[in-house]
Formats: C-alpha cells, sequence, structure tokens
C-alpha cells in the first residue's frame, strides 16, 4: 500500500517531532478517534508520502535531543526488519534488491544494509533521520540538508569535501568523504565514486561523526 504523494501537509504525525516517529503500526496507531470510522485512515500517513519542510519548520519538528532536522524534502517508509544493521541517526537506507524502485508496486521499504554489496553501495534511498525499530515506520530524508554519519576511516578530510556512501564500511552504512582510492584513485574507484555520491559537506568532515550535507543526489527520483 503506498500513499506515493509527491507532497502532502504533515496533519497527522504519530509523534510531537519528526524524528521520533517509530511507529509499529503502518500509519501510526490513532488513538484520539475510533479507526472504524470513516475516512479516519484518510488523515494517516502512509509510506511513500514526502513533506516539504524549510529550516524553520524542520527546528519546530525536531527533538534536538535526538538529533536537528534541516530544511528539505522527508519520505515515510518501513524499514527492513531482516537487515543486520539497525536505523541509527545519519546512517544511509538503501533499496533492498527485492524492492527497487522499478516495480509495479512499490512498497517504499528500505533496508539498512548497504545494497547491491557493501562494496557497491549504490542503491541510496535515503539518510535515517533517527534509530527507528527494524520492522517499524519511519521518516527518512532525501533532500535538502541533512544530518549524515559518516564511517571510522575517511578519504578525506577538506572542508566540502564530496561525500559518498563508504564502500565496505566499518561503521554499517555510513559515508565517506571524498572518492575512493585517495589522492590517485583508479577509473573504477572514480566511477564507484560518482555512482554512490550523496552531496557535499558543509565545514570539515570527521570520523564516526554526524555532520550536515547537502544532498545533491536527486534522491527523491529514485522512487516517485
Amino acid at each position: 500500500m503506498a500513499g506515493g504523494m509527491l507532497t502532502k501537509q504533515a496533519e497527522f504525525l504519530t509523534a510531537r517531532f519528526l524524528n521520533d516517529v517509530n511507529d509499529a503500526v503502518l500509519g501510526g496507531q490513532l488513538t484520539s478517534v475510533p479507526s472504524t470510522i470513516p475516512g479516519s485512515q484518510g488523515i494517516a500517513t502512509l509510506p511513500g508520502d514526502r513533506i516539504v519542510l524549510d529550516d524553520a519548520t524542520a527546528l519546530a519538528l525536531s527533538d534536538t535531543a535526538v538529533g536537528t532536522l534541516y530544511g528539505g524534502i522527508y519520505m515515510y517508509v518501513g524499514s527492513l526488519s531482516s537487515s543486520t544493521a539497525s536505523p541509527a541517526l545519519g546512517t544511509l537506507a538503501f533499496w533492498p534488491a527485492t524492492n527497487l524502485p522499478n516495480g509495479a508496486t512499490p512498497q517504499y521499504q528500505v533496508s539498512s544494509d548497504a545494497n547491491p554489496t557493501t562494496a557497491l553501495p549504490n542503491y541510496i534511498a535515503g539518510v535515517f533521520i533517527n534509530a527507528a525499530t527494524k520492522g517499524n515506520y519511519c521518516w527518512i530524508q532525501v533532500g535538502g540538508t541533512a544530518s549524515v554519519k559518516f564511517d571510522s576511516a575517511l578519504t578525506a578530510t577538506s572542508s566540502a569535501a564530496i561525500v559518498v556512501a563508504k564502500v565496505s564500511a566499518a561503521i554499517a552504512s555510513t559515508a565517506d568523504a571524498g572518492l575512493p582510492g585517495a589522492a590517485t584513485p583508479t577509473a573504477a574507484q572514480i566511477a564507484q565514486g560518482m555512482a554512490s555520491v550523496l552531496g557535499t559537506a558543509i565545514g570539515t568532515p570527521a570520523t564516526s561523526t554526524v555532520s550536515p550535507v547537502i544532498l545533491t543526489r536527486g534522491l527523491t527520483c529514485g522512487r516517485i
């Protein structure tokens, strides 16, 4: 079941803050009115729904004890319960091989594991904005400025570095700064780096740290 709306009013949130949403039930459990009332599910959030927030609204919807949200596009998804890794703030969400954006009935289900492999982390769906429980529903960020977690070893640590999904990351589903291969990447490493590019770091990336990244990948084009 998919909502598929490009943008939607966030009139029904199951938590006060966007980065606290961790729904065990699709769209969250309605408690203020009985779920049997006709039309009550019409306000519920469905996988594939996206909302666009400016900086002020994103900050207002941020549980700052979890992390700060920035202006951008956010999408409601299901997380794959069979993932080895668990969602965490700033880690990458991937389309699993069984749910690529080429099916007739998209399910908007993402994995915490790099796909198609850790050496080819190219099926990027977005960035997790909280540590949602595997198998639950949550929001990920797919456009704008996102908080991204960097791996424990980085290819480059320069200001405004290109940011890519880390190949065979030590910390699951994290990012790297700079193209794979350090100062003299091979043609294959350059090709891999461009395939897994996320965007541009704001400031200087640091190892094992969540830092803001301007997403230039055009992640919302992966699945409409």
